[in-house]
């Protein structure tokens, strides 16, 4: 599932390891450069959705701290869409 949500582009897929059982990878990038702001798995029995629900929560904490919350505060400074 790929989604937009406040200025960042939401990416979570279920997807078989080499290992052979089912994991969810999920990432989230700013929009306007491309900042890749969370990337990371989890073996996880949630749905996609509520993955990306949760990681709605995350975009809304990291805009609020201006990026201290996912310790990118120096490069959270917003680029201007010329």
């Amino acid at each position: 599932m790929k989604t937009s949500y406040k200025g960042y582009e939401i990416r979570v897929v279920r997807e078989r390891c080499l290992a052979g059982y089912s994991l969810i990878y999920y990432d989230v990038f700013r929009d306007v450069d491309g900042l890749h702001v969370i990337g990371d798995f989890t073996e996880s029995e949630d749905t996609i959705r509520t993955i990306t629900k949760d990681l709605k929560q995350r975009v809304d904490e990291f805009i609020e701290t201006k990026g201290e919350s996912e310790d990118l505060s120096e490069e959270y400074e917003i680029v201007s869409e010329d």
